[in-house]
């Protein structure tokens, strides 16, 4: 691994312990994706439905994420991160008792799947937050490709473990394999025991009150973080529910099973890997700005492709096309609020734009369920693409945006 953070001899960087926490973490989330949207599709038999439990999934962006950014600012980052993947392999611990008894229902799977959020709204901020800590700033754009590369890799894995274990068991079989991944996401950031204070300022912290209207004042009063954030969300409104749907289009439009799904799938992990090392190498700290967008711009039409889809193997190729993009927008949308954001109130930037991802899916995947109750997958993916695409092409409008 290129990115190193001053490690003493003989033993790895930190850098190493929570990039192996964080692939471990995703890992869990990705297989606990793919089985708990089969299993609600499969409860239900309404895709609307269906929808609606997804975005019961989202809606702790939409109701802790500012609060959430909040606390990181004042906790130990190491700790919060690692609090949030003990208490989901708890709660999945009790999702295996209760799956295995038949006695877990739609509700019951939405609501497991609420509580696995609330996790991610947590450990999300926190780690791209700490990565400052751990990594020196000519060498943040490296670190944040390589998290991403862990991330990927694991959505890669993850849904091929998932298609594993359920062609060999069930798909009830996929939790037990989620407790142990949180686990050992949790022991190996138990190894970062002196990181994640740094941001802390000296003194005694000030009252919360007064802490969170102050940092929320700084905030919205930077217009250039402003625009960036309105913009993820508007890019996130568009593209993020579909993208989460894609087992409509396998199950109604190509009439495949779950494993096939979990195969399509696989294509996002692929294709964020080669992004992400084609970001690692070309990226650099001009025009970030002007990356970003375009990228913005090519999220939504490289879904537009999907209209025409009527096999596995040319979803799978369109998946994978769409997913090389994705990095493009996430590594420079995180090294830019690393470069323009004060430490202190670092966590609470990241939250809000995790807000503005998974919060705006919690609404997202809403309306895509309802659509698709009314027009095809292949008629929802062109529409969205197309008005994801404008949206990249709208942020190009914005001086402040173009010279980041």
């Amino acid at each position: 691994m290129a990115v190193d953070s001053g490690r003493a001899r003989g033993r790895p960087s930190p850098f190493v312990f929570l990039w192996a926490a964080q692939f471990l973490s995703q890992f869990g989330d990705s297989i606990f994706q793919v089985a708990f949207i089969w299993l609600v599709l499969d409860l239900t038999g309404s895709k609307t439905l269906t929808g609606a439990a997804a975005a019961v999934a989202y809606l702790p962006s939409l109701l802790f994420g500012i609060a959430a950014g909040f606390l990181i600012d004042r906790w130990n980052r190491r700790g919060v991160m690692a609090g949030a993947d003990f208490a989901r392999a708890l709660l999945l611990v009790l999702g295996t008792v209760l799956l295995f008894q038949g006695r877990l229902n739609a509700p019951g799977l939405a609501a497991i799947a609420f509580g696995m959020a609330t996790g991610s709204v947590l450990f999300n901020p926190a780690r791209d937050s700490l990565l400052p800590e751990l990594v020196p700033a000519g060498r943040l754009a490296g670190a944040n490709a390589w998290i991403q590369i862990s991330q990927q890799a694991a959505w890669l894995l993850g849904p091929l473990a998932a298609g594993a274990v359920i062609s060999a068991g069930s798909v009830r079989a996929t939790f037990p394999v989620c407790v142990a991944l949180f686990a050992g996401s949790f022991a190996l950031l138990l190894f970062l025991r002196s990181a994640g204070r740094a941001h802390r300022l000296e003194g005694p912290l000030p009252g919360m009150a007064r802490d969170f209207s102050e940092g929320m004042r700084a905030i919205l009063a930077d217009r250039t973080l402003v625009l960036l954030l309105l913009l993820t969300a508007l890019d996130n409104l568009f593209i993020m529910g579909p993208g989460l749907m894609t087992a409509v289009l396998v199950r109604d439009t190509l009439h495949l099973n779950a494993s096939a799904f979990a195969l399509a799938e696989s294509a996002y992990g692929v294709g964020m890997i080669l992004g992400s090392l084609l970001v690692a190498r070309l990226l650099g700290p001009a025009r970030q700005g002007w990356v970003l967008l375009w990228a913005i711009a090519l999220d939504g039409f490289t879904y537009v492709p999907l209209y025409f889809c009527r096999s596995l193997a040319f979803l799978y190729v369109v998946l994978l096309l769409h997913s090389i993009v994705i990095p493009f927008i996430t590594v420079p949308r995180a090294v830019i609020l690393q470069r323009i954001i004060p430490r202190e109130r670092m966590g609470r930037v990241f939250s809000l734009a995790n807000f503005t991802v998974f919060g705006v899916t919690a609404i997202s995947v809403g309306i895509a369920g309802v659509m698709l109750d009314r027009i095809t997958a292949p008629q929802m993916y062109a529409l969205i693409g197309i008005c994801g695409g404008l949206t990249g092409l709208l942020g190009m409008l914005s001086p402040r945006l173009r010279s980041l």
